[in-house]
Order: C-alpha cells, then structure tokens, then sequence
C-alpha cells in the first residue's frame, strides 16, 4: 500500500489530473443515462404521496416552514442533521419553488453528480471490464433514485468526490470536501476526515507539505462555521455539527444490525432464496469480500503508483464501511446511505488480480439477481398507484387516494391537526393547522415540540393520524399526546388513516367557556 522510499502515495500525472479524458466522458455519459433511466423507473416510489405528506420527504419543507417562523433547528424543534443542508434546501425552494417535484429534481442532480464521481473513479483507476460491469450493474444501488433528506443527497455528492480526489492522489482536496460534508451529517465525514489526516500525517511531519495539505479543508471549514452561524446563529451551528442529536435517536429506538436493522441479514420467516433476490445477500458477501481483500492490501509493498491509489482506497472504503456498519447503521434500509462506499471498494477489488476477476463474474451474476425484488416492487408500483389533483399529483395506490378525499372532506370548515412525526400534508394541502414541530421521535422530540403541539390539539375539532408507513406512522410515542387523545373519540378508522373528532361533552364545555369568556 505504500511505496518503500517515501510511503507517499503518488498521484497522477498532469493529463490524468485534468480527468477529461475520453475514457472519463464516455463513462459519464453511460452512468449519466442510466442514473436518468433508474430515477425514471422508480419514480412512482420516489414521488409516493405518503413519504411527503407524513414521512421523512416532508421534513425538509416542514424544516423550512419552522426556520421562517423564526424556531432554531436543534434548539426550539429536534433536528439531526448539519445546517448545511438547510440552507441548500433554502436556496432551492426559494429558486424552484417548495414543492415536490423541486425536491426531485435536486435529488436527480445529486444523483447525476454522484455519478460523475463515480466514472472520475473509475477512469482514474483504470477498473477494467469486470468491475465496470459491476458497477453498472450496481449503480442504482450505489445511489438511489431518491434520498430523505437533502442532507443525505449533499453528504453522498461530497463524500464519492472525496473518494474520487483522493482515487487521483489528492488528499487534500479529498479531506476539503470530507469538512464540508461535517456540515451535512455529522457522522461519517468525520471518520473519513480523521482517516484522511492519519494518511497525510504518515507521510511526513514537514510543517509546509501539511500547511499545503491541511489549507483547503481549513479554508472550508472557516467559510461554512462563519455563513452558517450568521444565517442560524453560533449556538445552533454548535449544537447541528456534532452527532448528538442523531446518537440519541439512534440508542432510544434501538437502532444497529443487532436491533432494528436485524432483518436485513436475518429475514424471519423467508427462505433461503430470499438472500438472492434481495440486496441483502450480495451486501453481505461483497462486505466480506471487501475486508479479505483489504487486509492483504494492507501488507502490500507494491511500488506500481496505481496498484498503490487501488490499494489505498481499497483500505479506505473496508475502514469506512466497518465504521458503518459498527457505528452508524440505523434501520434495515440503512444501508442505501453508504452503499456507494462498499461499491466502490469492491469494483477496486476486483480488478487487482486475475482471480479476483472471477470473483467478479460471481458478483455481477449475483448482483443482477438481487435486482429482482427492486424490480418487483418498481413495476408494482407502476401497476398500482398513480398521480393525483386529491394527492397534490403524488403517486398513491387507489384505497389511500380515497381515504384521503374523505380525510379532506372531514376537515373542510373545521379546526383539523395532522398528528404525525415529521411530514408536511399541512403545507402540501390547505385547510390543515400549521405544522408546530418537526421530528416527534424517540431520542429527539424536545419538550417545546411536545408543548406547541399539545396547544395545537387543544384547540383541535379533528385529529388525523395516518398509520400507512410503520416508520412515521401512528401517534407519535410520548404519554402526552396519548392524554390528549382521550379528549377525542374515533370517527372513522381505515387502511391508511384514523381520523378522531372532539367528545361531544368536551365541545359542550369547550362551547360553554367561550360563551363565558365573551360575556
């Protein structure tokens, strides 16, 4: 991994810094094609009106709606995620409007600048037929069709560049763009930051060869600390840039691949097939593959500049993948946010040597079986849900539509709260109380979020609850919103949605209090 004379690892030549080669372009135009072509087939799962409206794609209008108001993310209502995001997400709907095809569309360019990474990668490194195959076999896993989150989007644009600038011997740029993403998700950049100044460090304690490498990544650093405490303030840029508000999160809803993401490698109740048809098993082996074939390279004394950069980034992707896995891992579908980093590992990997190009062969079969269940689901998709004016032009299977209407005709003329964790039916549709708090989860629901929202539903005729995705859905987990619940009775109750009204002698009291107050 590291040259015998100086340990440094070389970078490339000044034509192959330029990166414009036509090997880069015709890759970028491949991977650019196909990343429209999976952002188009899955569209009806990207644009599913019930991920907006209560669910994750909301809190990033819900998140603004709050800043407007004047509440500070991580201070007045729970907030996770860098602020850096925050002010993308700022710029961009006051540029293409706040609604969800905008969000989209961002995700599309986040996922077109992915794969512009992805082939400076590629290119750079050589990667022959074999791992080209399997990466593009494996790009719509790599990156996906849509995030969560605008932090999501911006920590996975600026982490696969890193990686590439690192892949063409520039770490200095790598670690540049690693501080930025500090500013998205305070999680994994800091891992790979601390790994980037550990390889910068082996090189050499010359104080102007660090200057030179450490500058950059000070630089950005310095920028983003001043403009987002002068847009957010200090104190909330304090409490956004550390993982705290996430760590919290991820211990009360017991979150790991011993906890809640279980299920992705050890599916209760399906057969041995499932592990070939799904992502889980080709995630599973390509995770093995990747830390073997690491901890040879790390041994490895070759004085060939390219094998040195596969190597290096080799290590790099097994080192950040384990801190994934053993740090940061959430849920069962978790492991989309750092998939990219396994990927690019692993079609490194495979082209080092002619055995491991058998290997290869092995994982594109076993890569293109995986594909099956997203394909399934995909075309289900297509075949059951559709866009609609009564979903805001959201996609929605035909039971949930119609819940809805009757959801919107329930609320018509009278004082109705959304009570849910972090969507934003309130802004996409009128008629609705205005959201008061964002993010109602174990670990990071704020006592302020409780009291906004408990007023809210003390002035409430209605109460919806929507209870279609097991994530986001049903009364968010704190006694107090249960207390105030006993004040309403259940009017109707669907597939997707409870909808309780006031006790009749609750608005008798109600009534009777506001005739005394006027007189």
């Amino acid at each position: 991994m590291l040259t015998e004379s100086t340990g440094m690892t070389p970078p490339l030549a000044n034509d192959e810094q330029r990166g414009f080669t036509p090997r880069f372009r015709t890759l970028l135009v491949l991977f650019a094609i196909e990343t429209l072509a999976i952002n188009v087939a899955r569209l009806p799962e990207s644009m599913r009106f019930d991920r907006f409206a209560f669910c994750d794609h909301g809190a990033n209008f819900t998140l603004q709606y709050l800043i407007g108001g004047g509440l500070r993310p991580a201070i007045d209502f729970a907030y996770p995620y860098g602020l850096l995001p925050a002010l993308v997400g700022r710029i961009w709907f006051d540029v293409f409007g706040a609604t969800p095809w905008s969000y989209q569309f961002a995700m599309l360019l986040a996922d077109l600048l992915c794969a512009w990474a992805m082939a400076k990668i590629l290119s750079q490194l050589k990667i022959g037929a074999v791992g080209l195959a399997l990466a593009f076999i494996t790009l719509g896993y790599a990156f996906q069709a849509t995030y969560v989150n605008f932090a999501h989007a911006i920590e996975a644009v600026l982490l696969a560049h890193a990686l590439a600038e690192q892949a063409r011997g520039s770490r200095a740029n790598a670690l540049a763009l690693t501080s930025a993403a500090v500013f998205a998700k305070p999680t994994m950049a800091y891992a790979y930051g601390l790994l980037l100044v550990v390889l910068i460090a082996r090189d050499g304690l010359n104080f102007r060869r660090l200057v030179r490498q450490f500058a950059p990544a000070a630089t950005v650093v310095t920028c983003l600390s001043i403009l987002l405490a002068l847009t957010y303030g200090p104190l909330t840029l304090a409490r956004t840039v550390l993982p705290i508000e996430g760590a919290a999160s991820y211990r009360a809803l017991n979150f790991g691949l011993l906890g809640a993401a279980r299920n992705l490698w050890d599916p209760k109740g399906q057969p041995w097939i499932f592990y070939l048809i799904d992502v889980s098993g080709f995630w599973i082996i390509s995770g093995i593959f990747l830390f073997v074939v690491a901890l040879f390279r790390l041994s490895n004394r070759s004085e060939k500049a390219l094998t040195i950069r596969q190597s290096e980034l080799i290590v790099t992707c097994a080192i950040l993948h384990l801190v994934f896995v053993t740090l940061f891992f959430g849920n069962q579908w978790s492991w989309i946010y750092y998939s990219y980093v396994l990927l690019v590992g692993v079609v490194i990997a495979i082209d080092l040597q002619p055995y491991h190009r058998r290997f290869g062969v092995v994982f594109c079969a076993i890569a293109l079986l995986s594909l099956t269940d997203l394909a399934y689901w995909s075309y289900r998709w297509w075949r059951t849900t559709t866009p609609d004016n009564s979903t805001a032009g959201l996609w929605a299977p035909e039971d949930e539509r119609s819940e809805w209407s009757r959801v919107l005709t329930t609320a018509r003329d009278r004082k109705t709260v959304i009570l849910d964790s972090r969507g934003a039916a309130e802004l996409l549709f009128p008629g609705f109380e205005n959201p008061v708090s964002l993010f109602l989860i174990d670990g990071l629901m704020r006592t302020d979020d409780v009291q906004r929202k408990l007023q809210e539903l003390s002035r409430a005729e209605i109460v919806v609850v929507p209870i279609t995705i097991s994530a986001c859905s049903g009364v968010p987990d704190a006694p107090e919103f249960r207390d105030a619940l006993k004040r309403f009775e259940l009017a109707w109750s669907g597939k997707h949605f409870d909808v309780f009204k006031l006790r009749t002698t609750t608005r008798n009291n109600q009534i009777g209090r506001d005739v005394a107050g006027l007189q």
